[in-house]
Parts: C-alpha cells; sequence; structure tokens
C-alpha cells in the first residue's frame, strides 16, 4: 500500500447527510468524459438493440449458450466464498458461522453507463460510513465496505460486453479504488444477469462474474493472484475499441483467423466465486441467499430444480435477488411475477426480502412479512417515480420522489428534439416525411394520401413504442392523435413558410419552399413524439421511453446490508447522491430499514 492509499485509508468514515425533500432542482452536472452516457433513441442504442434480436434467438431451449455452467451446490459455493473473505472456520455450514460474526453486503444494480457517473458511484461503494446505531440510541455505528460485492444485473449497456465492461465499469470503479486506498482484504464478486448482459449471450458476465479456473482446482492452493488476477491496464478507456474489435474481426475473418478477448475482467480486491449464472448461498443459520438468472424471458427447468433441491424443507428464510422487479411504478411486473411463480415463491406468503435492479431509482415497499426493494440506481440513466398512483399505497421510502419526476418529465419534448438521446428519431422523422414534401417540392401543395400515410405508420410506431399490450385504448387514442399530428403538420407548417415568407418580403420558389417547410416539420414531428412520450410518463401508460431520452444522471445510489450473526435479520442503508458529478453534493442516507427473518427460532 503506497503511503497517499495509507492516508486515505486512516481518514474518516463518511457521514451522510438526510435525504432531501422531493424537490426538484434546476440544474444536475453531466459527464464529459469518453465514454458518455448511451443515447438511448441514437444509432448505437440501435446497434443495442440489433443484439437484443439475436440473443433473443440463443436464448431459447433448444440453444442455450449457458451449457458450460455447472451451478455450485449451496454448501460448496458457502465454503468457497468463506475461503475468500478469510474466515475464522471456512467450513462452517454458513457465513456468519464462518466469520463468526455479522456478514456485510453491498447490493448495486444497472451500472456501466456514462464514465464520470460510474467512477461517482464507485467513490460512493468504496466508502466507510459513519451512522446513527439502531441498536443504541445515541451510539454511531461505522458501516465497512460489504464481504460481498453483489451486482443485481445489467452490468453495461448498451450490451455487457467485454469492451463496454471494461470502459465503463472497471476503468471508472478502479480509478475510484485506488483513489480509496486498498485495506489488504479479500472480498467476493457475485452477480446474476440482466437483459443486457444476455444480449451479448452472457459472455462478457462470464469473464466478470465467472470463478477463475485456479480457484476451482482443490488441489492447488488458491492465493490472490489466483483469484482476481489485477489488470495493469485496469484503469485503460478506449472510446474506439468497438470500431478497432470490428475491424480485428473483419480482418481475422478475411484470412480464416480470430480475435482474442481479454481472457477475465477484474475489479481489484474482489474474487469471482460463482460457476454459474445462477447460485446460492448459506448466509446464516436458517438464512440463504439466492441469484435468480430469468434469462431473456422465463426461470428454465434446470434453474427450478437447483432452488427446489436447495430450499429443502422451506426452513430457512431467503434474500432474493432478481434482476427484474416483481412490483414496478407501484404495480405487478410480469417478468418478475413470472419468476417468483416458477419458483413456487411469494414475496408476502414467503416473507421474502427481494432485491432488484432493472428499474433505475430507488423504491422499497413493504408486503406482510416480505419486504420488495428496487435499488437500480448503480449508474444508469435514471427512471421516473410513479406520479399516476390512481389510489396505489404510496411506498415506503423513494428516491426520487413524484415531484421530481413531474418537473423532469416536462423537459422530455425539448430534450429529445435537441438531440439529448441522439438523432435517430430525427433521421426517422425525414425519411418518413420525404415522400410528401417530394410532392410538395414539384406541385407547391400537400400530397394528402402521402400525408394520410404518414399518420397511419406514425400512430403504428407509437403503439408499439408505448406498449399495446397494456391500456390499449388509451394508448391507442393517443397514438392516433400523435398520428395525426404528425401527418397534418405539413399543411400547417407549408402554410406557416409561404405566408411568413411574403410578410417578410422574401419570394421562395416552391422547392425552396417545400424544403425550408420540410426541415420545420422534422423538427416539429419529433417534437410532437416527445410530447408522446411525456404523457405517456404523466399518465402512467409507459414509464421506460420517455426517461431514457434524458440520460439523467442524478439520484445514484447502493445497498449496504448487514446480515446478523444468528439470521435473525438484515439491517440495510441506502446510500445516494442527488447530482453525483457535483463536488458539492453530499452522500446522503436515502433510506434505512430492517428486514426481520420469518423462519428464524430464537
Amino acid at each position: 500500500m503506497t503511503d497517499a492509499a495509507d492516508r486515505k485509508m486512516r481518514e474518516p468514515p463518511v457521514v451522510p447527510v438526510e435525504a432531501p425533500p422531493d424537490v426538484p432542482q434546476l440544474f444536475y452536472r453531466r459527464g464529459y468524459r469518453l465514454p458518455r452516457a448511451i443515447a438511448w433513441f441514437g444509432f448505437k442504442s440501435f446497434w443495442g438493440h440489433m443484439w437484443h434480436l439475436g440473443a433473443s434467438a440463443m436464448a431459447t431451449e433448444d440453444i442455450d449458450c449457458r451449457d458450460w455452467m455447472h451451478a455450485d451446490l449451496a454448501d460448496e459455493l458457502t465454503r468457497r466464498v468463506a475461503a475468500v473473505i478469510d474466515a475464522k472456520d471456512p467450513g462452517a455450514p454458513s457465513l456468519t458461522e464462518a466469520l463468526g460474526e455479522d456478514l456485510w453486503i453491498d447490493f448495486i444494480a444497472d451500472t456501466g453507463d456514462d464514465f464520470s457517473v460510474s467512477r461517482a458511484v464507485g467513490r460512493m461503494l468504496f466508502s466507510r460510513y459513519d451512522v446513527p446505531d439502531p441498536d443504541r440510541l445515541g451510539e454511531r455505528l461505522i458501516l465497512p465496505r460489504g464481504h460481498l460485492l453483489v451486482f443485481g444485473g445489467d452490468t453495461a449497456y448498451p450490451v455487457a460486453t467485454e469492451v463496454e465492461i471494461q470502459n465503463r465499469v472497471i476503468a471508472p470503479f478502479t480509478r475510484a479504488l485506488r483513489a480509496a486506498g486498498r485495506d489488504g482484504r479479500r472480498r467476493a464478486l457475485l452477480g446474476i444477469p440482466g437483459n443486457h448482459d444476455w444480449y451479448a449471450s452472457l459472455d462478457g458476465f462470464g469473464r466478470l462474474f465467472r470463478a477463475r479456473r485456479a480457484q476451482l482446482d482443490r488441489k492447488k492452493k488458491v492465493g490472490p493472484d489466483d483469484t482476481a488476477p489485477a489488470q495493469a491496464d485496469g484503469e485503460k478507456v478506449d472510446p474506439l475499441a468497438n470500431l478497432k474489435h470490428f475491424v480485428r474481426w473483419v480482418e481475422a475473418f478475411r484470412v480464416g483467423d480470430s480475435v482474442v478477448k481479454r481472457s477475465a475482467l477484474a475489479i481489484e480486491g474482489y474474487t469471482p466465486v460463482q460457476s454459474a449464472s445462477y447460485w446460492a448461498l448459506r448466509l446464516a443459520p436458517s438464512l440463504d441467499f439466492w441469484g435468480i438468472d430469468r434469462q431473456l424471458r422465463l426461470v428454465d427447468f434446470e434453474q427450478r430444480a437447483y432452488f427446489a433441491e436447495t430450499r429443502g424443507d422451506r426452513s430457512r428464510g431467503i434474500v432474493l435477488a432478481l434482476a427484474d422487479p416483481v412490483y414496478a411504478f407501484l404495480e405487478p411486473n410480469p417478468a418478475g411475477v413470472g419468476a417468483l411463480k416458477s419458483l413456487d415463491l411469494s414475496v408476502e406468503r414467503d416473507g421474502l426480502l427481494v432485491l432488484t435492479g432493472d428499474t433505475h431509482h430507488y423504491c422499497r415497499q413493504k408486503f406482510g412479512a416480505g419486504m420488495h426493494v428496487i435499488a437500480g440506481g448503480g449508474g444508469a440513466f435514471l427512471h421516473p417515480a410513479c406520479v399516476a398512483r390512481h389510489g396505489k399505497p404510496a411506498p415506503e421510502s423513494e428516491f426520487p420522489g413524484p415531484k421530481v419526476t413531474w418537473a423532469l418529465a416536462l423537459q422530455v419534448p425539448w430534450q429529445i428534439v435537441h438531440g439529448r438521446s441522439g438523432f435517430l428519431l430525427h433521421a426517422i422523422m425525414a425519411l418518413l416525411l420525404l415522400p410528401l414534401y417530394g410532392v410538395q417540392s414539384w406541385t407547391g401543395a400537400a400530397g394528402g394520401k402521402a400525408a394520410i400515410g404518414t399518420a397511419a405508420v406514425v400512430a403504428i410506431a407509437c403503439v408499439f413504442l408505448g406498449g399495446f399490450r397494456q391500456h390499449t385504448l388509451k394508448i391507442g387514442g393517443l397514438s392516433i392523435l400523435t398520428g395525426l399530428a404528425v401527418g397534418l403538420m405539413p399543411y400547417g407548417v407549408h402554410d406557416f413558410v409561404r405566408v411568413g415568407s411574403a410578410h417578410i418580403g422574401l419570394h421562395l420558389t416552391p422547392i425552396w419552399s417545400a424544403s425550408v417547410a420540410y426541415g420545420l416539420a422534422i423538427y416539429a414531428g419529433v417534437l410532437a413524439i416527445g410530447t408522446y412520450l411525456m404523457l405517456l410518463t404523466i399518465l402512467g401508460l409507459e414509464q421506460h421511453q420517455a426517461f431514457s431520452a434524458l440520460a439523467h444522471p442524478g439520484y445514484k445510489h447502493f445497498v449496504r446490508l448487514r446480515v446478523r450473526r444468528d439470521g435473525s435479520r438484515v439491517d440495510a442503508w441506502t446510500l445516494g447522491r442527488v447530482d453525483p458529478l457535483s463536488k458539492l453534493d453530499a452522500v446522503v442516507l436515502v433510506d434505512r430499514f430492517t428486514w426481520r427473518n420469518p423462519k428464524h427460532v430464537p
């Protein structure tokens, strides 16, 4: 450890401040270092959608790219983790018994977008905190970095390839780690895949989370260099890595060769321990920790059999890591509900503690003895809080709240039309309006058939953007209105250009008049699409598309959990920052809660 790192480790822990009220602020700082946040209506995200199509073809019962996996038995994985974290008794039946003390876990999800935001999140994650002790009034408690670091899905965006994970997770986290200083302790790394991990067929995911071969060789003594090889280029970022990889691939294909990738991705001081994309651990007496892989559709038969065997006689409580929330935006989420149903689990009936991401905000809800926690603030763009609640019960805690969501939603149309989310919509709108303005340029009048066709295409596209399977009538009505606005807009724009040019004494030829109107119509058409997306969020019809356009850098967070030695309960602290790239923005205590294990017998 260097002198600077040693001094850093001796610094006092961070004292988080009280979470701010639900009041919007006018300005949030954005990152300027490459790679920057994904423009979700841009051409790079379109590349990600193409990966999605390929991954969907692979993620079937006919072709399963996880065939190489052999999931660890819960007891075996527990012993492996205990050895990695240097427990006193690695052969004990649970981790708290192996440690002889409480176990600490850091949970983070939806990481790997903007480099600057990821580095700021890493600084939060790798810090210690000084908070009020929940057991002793008036005393303080130090929250150390977790023995385990658990990623809750979607490791990097838009596709969790080896290149994107290196640029958007490993490099910024390495810089944060080296700034924080190494304390010499070894920690275990675990993860579950989300849909963006699956877009790359778990290739990048496996290079980061799969246990190293030396660790799985029982005849060989495992040391730090075997289990978590340090990367000399851990801080290196190559913004052109994807392009270079494609060029190398084309050249290799031409000569019949292959392109070699990094054999492993490593976060310094953290040892990957799992042998499959799903796993189970014995955390404490009568308490297990499960990591579920929903794949791109449903929990498959192999997992159902694995977890049924792990569960046994149902005498143990379960902390569940799931990439898809069971409840999203205060209502049941089909993907998460289906995952629990396939495993014969229920948040309320079984008193589960569910830790999930995929939705990029913080929301905690209580269901009987069970608790559902969405903590998707690891670095990706922000999702809204539910603003159209229609009598739904308010959550126990949320970050941000509905007032902030309202203020940000109103920005969506302007951010989209001015290119915050990329220019793919502008290009599509230009193509849609081209036939109509081709008619105008030659005839000097708008073409009725072209306008009707444009309106129909826009309306159908809006139906798919809004998700027609739910709220069909409302989304269909809004889509038709948006289509008509875009399709009929050229008539008004054409007259506006004609009258306006005559008013200022400018005489335009039909071609020039149509060209000017064409540009204005593209702008107005994209603005109409942005308004449609904004209304979807405000009315509670669809919650993903509009806020992806904002690429908002704020409201990032993670959860630090303490598993009690006897397995009776789990205490948790959610720590975050409203404006993580501001030097004046303090770490806030977003939430503090305790979940009690319903299976614990005193």
